[in-house]
């Protein structure tokens, strides 16, 4: 069974980030992935993290998941 570039790239990216996001690609051609893990804190939306991201193609989605995953490792401040 033969399958396409696009789907290929859905494979691959679906792979990449299993068990942390749910990865798919709109009737419009959109790429969107949304985060599979609990929900995110008021702390760590007010830092950048989101629980769906989208691009216009998959190397834009791809590149706003690496900036999440930075985000996501880096430690959140505690209070004094």
């Amino acid at each position: 069974m033969r399958f396409s570039a696009e789907e290929t790239v859905w494979r691959q990216l679906r792979g990449e980030y299993a068990g942390r996001w749910s990865i798919w690609r709109s009737d419009a051609g959109r790429w969107y992935a949304t985060r599979l893990t609990r929900s995110l804190s008021r702390a760590e939306m007010d830092r950048g993290m989101i629980m769906t991201a989208f691009g216009e193609d998959v190397d834009e989605l791809r590149e706003l998941l690496v900036a999440q995953d930075r985000l996501a490792a880096q430690p959140l401040p505690t209070s004094p």
